[in-house]
């Protein structure tokens, strides 16, 4: 998933979670896909013959996220899921990202929001200008006095 909101707005929702079911696999199993991800999204479900470009931020941010699991990825990938939402709207994002990843997902994450991702993760490492800084579990950067000061405002 990319960074900017990735919908196609003139598709309704269901429209927009079809094409991510493009592959042949994906396509044998929509129906239990659609049911799976509605079932993740129930937003999505009451929206599904909304236009995608009317929805809020957010549930757009749902819907691209929908898209991204119809073909049921090995890996997600997901490039600042939180940029440009409402501070709802991103706690109600990462929580998706829990919940995708307590079905099995492993997903990977490029975050600004240093304090939120941290709390989400296993794994976490910290990139400038390109080279990795630190890296480590979540936990011990979360302790880390650097990554406090510097990106956590402790």
């Amino acid at each position: 998933m990319p960074q900017e909101i990735n919908t196609f707005p003139l598709l309704s929702v269901e429209e927009n979670l079809r094409m991510g079911a493009f592959i042949t696999s994906a396509r044998a199993h929509f129906v239990e896909r659609l049911a799976w991800v509605y079932e993740l999204f129930p937003r999505m479900r009451e929206r599904r013959r909304q236009l995608a470009g009317t929805l809020s931020g957010g549930e757009q941010q749902m819907c691209a996220i929908g898209r991204a699991l119809m073909s049921k990825p090995r890996l997600l990938l997901m490039d600042e899921p939180s940029a440009g939402l409402a501070p709802l709207a991103v706690e109600q994002v990462f929580d998706l990202v829990r919940r995708i990843r307590a079905e099995g997902f492993t997903v990977l994450i490029v975050e600004q929001n240093v304090q939120q991702v941290l709390d989400l993760v296993d794994r976490a490492y910290l990139l400038e200008a390109g080279h990795i800084r630190l890296s480590g579990a979540a936990a011990e950067l979360r302790r880390n006095e650097t990554i406090r000061r510097a990106y956590m405002g402790l």
